[in-house]
């Protein structure tokens, strides 16, 4: 009898050490009350933009010439030259004038990024992620728009030109550069609003051009841009 009561006591003592336990856990972490306290910051990291195509490929160096999807037979005619072929992998080939290469092209993307609630973001940095495994120097620049689209006045973002692969070696490897930006109030308070991104893109011409009228379509180009930033409680 004696063991049993003692065996009952001890049951007793461990279950009501763990309510115990749980009681403190209960009131310390009251998870339902739990906000970020005036005047502190939290740092983040994410993904702003990922340079692929509908299917999830990797971009080429066609993606980022100017209009490249609505080339014609009309583009040739009235143009004196110069021309580059551009040849794909299917052994199929497409001439366009030179300068296409060379002249801006827009890619226009939606923006899913939203601070909700009582929350500021400042101290906004953008790292541009590009590995280019093409003959020339890829140019980008972002634009946050509102909801009126596209808008010449809003605040630009142009890091430098990220250099192009080295074609006089035997094997060409791309080169990856990392390009921080740091955003000014204009260029924070643009993002803050944005609905859309307004990604611009051009090649730097360079000697290659004059030594090759062919070129490889399908040169790869992997661009990301991601951001960094602090979330504050609103003051």
């Amino acid at each position: 009898m004696s063991n049993c009561l003692k065996k009952c006591a001890r049951y007793i003592l461990i279950i009501f050490t763990i309510l115990i336990i749980q009681s403190c856990k209960t009131d310390e972490f009251k998870f339902n009350e739990m906000k970020i306290k005036d005047g502190f910051g939290i740092r983040i990291i994410t993904p702003l933009y990922s340079g692929k195509d509908k299917d999830g490929k990797i971009l080429e160096f066609r993606d980022f010439i100017h209009d490249w999807n609505n080339w014609n037979s009309n583009a040739l005619q009235g143009n004196s030259g110069p021309f580059t072929v551009l040849q794909y992998s299917k052994n199929t080939f497409q001439t366009i004038p030179t300068n296409y290469i060379f002249d801006p092209s827009v890619v226009i993307d939606n923006l899913e990024f939203l601070i909700q609630g009582g929350y500021n973001l400042t101290n906004i940095e953008l790292d541009f992620v590009v590995a280019n495994s093409c003959p020339f120097p890829l140019n980008l620049q972002l634009q946050f728009l509102g909801r009126s689209g596209p808008n010449n006045n809003v605040p630009s973002i142009i890091p430098p030109a990220f250099p192009g692969a080295n074609f006089t070696k035997s094997s060409v490897s791309p080169v990856k550069t990392i390009h921080n930006f740091k955003l000014d109030s204009a260029q924070s308070q643009s993002f803050i609003e944005a609905k859309s991104i307004k990604l611009t893109s051009w090649y730097d011409s360079n000697e290659f051009i004059i030594k090759n009228d062919t070129l490889w379509a399908h040169y790869p180009i992997d661009v990301s841009i991601v951001l960094t930033g602090t979330v504050h409680v609103k003051q």
